[in-house]
């Protein structure tokens, strides 16, 4: 097992590691990771309520949810590397390529967690 985990590279590693450390987090956040990740997509959202206005039982597990998995962004990421780093050579051009990722994530899981509720807006 050992053997199996130092043949992986580094990114690989880093988002095997950070999907579970970011899991736990969205939970032990108590859903201020998920409220956090709000606000750099809130853009996507501008004919919808603020996070600020909004109510009901639907709110604290929905910030919760999207923190929790917005882990599997990671794993998205990594795949990505994985991939796109037989044809892009470039560090830089493969980091802000993850990153995106991470953040479409977010607005993805947002998305779907508003369009779900829209009703209780």
């Amino acid at each position: 097992m050992l053997n199996f985990w130092k043949s992986l590279a580094f990114t690989t590693k880093f988002s095997a590691i950070a999907f579970f450390v970011t899991a736990a987090l969205g939970l032990l956040s108590m859903g201020a990771l998920g409220a956090g990740l709000y606000y750099p997509v809130s853009f996507f959202f501008k004919s919808y309520p603020t996070l600020n206005h909004w109510s009901g039982d639907w709110v604290w597990p929905a910030m919760i949810f999207v923190g929790m998995f917005w882990a599997v962004g990671f794993i998205f990421g990594g795949l990505l590397w994985h991939y796109a780093s037989k044809i892009i050579a470039s560090k830089i051009v493969l980091r802000i390529l993850y990153i995106l990722v991470l953040w479409l994530w977010a607005g993805i899981l947002w998305y779907s967690m508003i369009s779900k509720n829209v009703a209780q807006l």
